[in-house]
């Protein structure tokens, strides 16, 4: 029986698309792998996403990034976390350092806007071992039930790349759904962050500022009352 839709999006990433997949097959049962190709006609991120989504029929569906690492126990600390109750629909997994697998680099969140902020610290510390709900998690490696996804929809397409997987969270939890973050669920992942603005950087903002009525004025934004409580610790 097939539980888990895998979707990746693949973009410039021969190489680490293959460890990727190779650890996958590793450390991984009872999936449907569904490879989104932007190589030829790059869609972006998250029409690449919704299309792997669409494409599958599992009752879970875990979006990975190619550039992450899947530990052993990953996909079933995940499903597992389903279990806790029929309205978790969002689950995200600790995300650790490629080189040092002791620095958590995803380990849940705080702030999505204007810039995403992780929670990170070290495994051998004891920071971020417990599973907690988030107001959001980044999707390198999260896994959503696919009945939430046929309630709610998919992600917004008219984010290109950043900030739909935040934006996601919201609506969602705006429909009474849970976001959590699962410890037990480990890969590995850069998080690479690019210093330049593009303009589809700040397309996606703008984007993401008129969906949750956010304004900028007077050197500082302005949050919509929705989003405020959509923003505070579920």
């Amino acid at each position: 029986m097939i539980t888990t839709d895998i979707v990746i999006v693949s973009y410039k990433d021969e190489e680490p698309l293959a460890k990727c997949i190779a650890s996958i097959k590793e450390h991984c049962t009872n999936y449907n792998l569904i490879i989104e190709d932007n190589n030829v006609d790059n869609r972006g991120f998250t029409k690449a996403v919704n299309d792997g989504i669409k494409k599958g029929s599992a009752p879970f569906v875990w979006l990975i990034n190619s550039d992450a690492i899947i530990l052993e126990g990953a996909q079933q600390a995940l499903i597992n976390r389903f279990d806790y109750h029929e309205k978790v629909g969002i689950v995200g997994s600790m995300q650790l350092d490629f080189d040092n697998q002791d620095i958590i680099r995803h380990g849940g969140t705080s702030r999505a806007f204007p810039g995403g902020v992780h929670k990170g610290g070290r495994v051998s510390m004891g920071h971020c071992k417990d599973p907690e709900k988030q107001t959001w998690v980044n999707f390198a490696s999260v896994m959503l039930r696919r009945q939430m996804i046929n309630e709610v929809g998919l992600l917004d397409e008219d984010m290109f790349l950043i900030y739909s997987d935040s934006s996601y969270c919201y609506t969602c939890r705006d429909k009474g759904w849970d976001c959590w973050f699962e410890p037990r669920s480990r890969v590995l992942h850069k998080l690479n962050a690019s210093k330049t603005v593009t303009d589809w950087h700040k397309k996606d903002m703008e984007t993401f500022m008129r969906k949750w009525g956010i304004t900028y004025s007077s050197n500082s934004f302005q949050y919509s009352l929705l989003f405020q409580k959509l923003d505070m610790f579920p």
